[in-house]
């Protein structure tokens, strides 16, 4: 009823080998380090490329901690004074 020779052979068909860019972008990312953060609101691990909780839909504010340290510097400076 069905010809056999419709598609390719199991031993035809080999596995696709990913691009040596998204294997370097894929070290890189492994290499950065941890690609969650925890929501303010919720609590629960959201992915850190999203800019609202997946969970909640809070805005996720991602601030560096240069700035963040600054920031609280100069609120405690105001608080003491």
């Amino acid at each position: 009823m069905f010809g056999d020779d419709e598609g390719p052979k199991d031993f035809e068909i080999k596995d696709e080998e990913s691009p040596e860019t998204l294997k370097r972008k894929w070290e890189r990312e492994e290499a950065a380090g941890s690609s969650v953060l925890v929501c303010p609101s919720c609590k629960k691990e959201t992915p850190r490329e999203n800019l609202t909780c997946i969970f909640c839909g809070a805005t996720i504010t991602q601030v560096s901690c240069p700035v963040s340290c600054f920031l609280s510097w100069v609120q405690r400076l105001f608080k003491k004074g």
